[in-house]
């Protein structure tokens, strides 16, 4: 919708006093100061009316009012007040006042009035030779909202959707659980449906061809219940050891800490969640250092994680410890568990 302005030129004439000291200028009005004749912005009717206001330290300011004529009406609209240089007739640059969009409300009875507002000495300057000081006021009526528009936002303000909360609180509470795993000695109650849903292992193991007997607890052996749970955490509600542990642990690492996201990924790897296996990599590959990257590197090479690997033999290859990386009791297991792999590290670098 296009904008509706209207405007109207106001013509002071009054008498200009220079006071020596402090260079102010002094105004003098009218009684009930001075007002412009009514213009329409639309189909509505508008006037100013300006009054001197003395204010703090002698200056002289102009108050303004704003009047709506219009009965009955309410209408949104923002002002602008100017300054015609007296020598081009034309308005100058730099606008005196500009007013955000704001509601009026007349009535036959009442008019509604903007607070004075207060303009700087500078617009003084612009008084021609005869005394006479020509402002304009332009008024402009602000569309509303169209009620499509109106319509979409509120969509769009809807709040996003907890249903990862809830599946976490059914998790937690247990409500409904129709499937239940031994781990460590510890039971643990889950639903098959979810777990189908997020492990392709475990819907081959509850529902294929893998199915159990029927026999409550189905057995999970090399684990431990810590580590189940917290992949039973990722698989209802995405919570993965990136967004529960502290950042600086992330950062600078510990060694029970990487203990925990390197047993997380090895469940992960078993039960094809591989997003979770994604994100136990990432981590890792923060954290190696040269008593570790061995270690790290035969676990990447069991389960399959290239970016791991690849991490893992890039530090391996640029690490001034090196010395320090060969004495460590993760790369001497190494050569006598996985001497190819150390093969495949010698052929990327010459550090050996």
């Amino acid at each position: 919708m296009d904008l509706v302005t209207g405007s109207a030129t106001v013509l002071y004439h009054g008498v200009y006093i220079h006071h020596p000291i402090g260079g102010y200028a002094h105004v003098v009005l009218p009684p009930g100061g001075i007002e412009s004749n009514v213009f329409a912005t639309g189909r509505h009717y508008w006037s100013a009316r300006f009054v001197c206001r003395k204010i703090y330290g002698g200056n002289t300011c102009l108050s303004m009012c704003l009047h709506l004529w219009s009965r009955g009406v309410k209408v949104k609209a923002s002002w602008e007040l100017s300054v015609i240089d007296p020598l081009r007739g034309s308005l100058l640059p730099t606008t005196l006042y500009s007013s955000p969009p704001q509601y009026f409300v007349s009535s036959e009875d009442i008019r509604w009035d903007l607070d004075y507002v207060f303009l700087s000495d500078r617009c003084f300057w612009y008084v021609d030779d005869s005394g006479r000081l020509v402002l304009q006021i332009t008024v402009t009526i602000v569309p509303e909202d169209d009620p499509e528009t109106t319509i979409g936002r509120q969509i769009d303000d809807v709040p996003p959707s907890d249903m990862l909360d809830q599946l976490g609180e059914v998790l937690e509470t247990r409500e409904g659980a129709d499937v239940t795993f031994s781990v460590d000695g510890e039971l643990i109650p889950a639903h098959k449906i979810v777990l189908a849903m997020r492990s392709r292992v475990f819907k081959a193991q509850l529902y294929g061809e893998m199915k159990e007997s029927g026999e409550q607890p189905i057995e999970i052996s090399a684990m431990t219940a810590d580590t189940f749970r917290a992949l039973l955490r990722y698989i209802y509600t995405d919570s993965s050891p990136a967004s529960s542990s502290n950042q600086q642990e992330e950062e600078e690492g510990s060694q029970d800490n990487d203990k925990q996201v390197w047993e997380l990924l090895t469940a992960a790897d078993r039960y094809s969640v591989e997003r979770l296996k994604l994100i136990c990599e990432r981590i890792l590959c923060k954290r190696l250092d040269v008593d570790n990257v061995a270690d790290m590197l035969g676990l990447a090479d069991r389960h399959h994680c290239g970016t791991l690997k690849d991490a893992c033999i890039d530090f391996m290859n640029t690490s001034h410890r090196m010395d320090q990386v060969k004495k460590s009791q993760g790369f001497l297991q190494l050569k006598d568990s996985h001497p190819l792999l150390l093969v495949e590290v010698l052929e990327k670098s010459s550090k050996f």
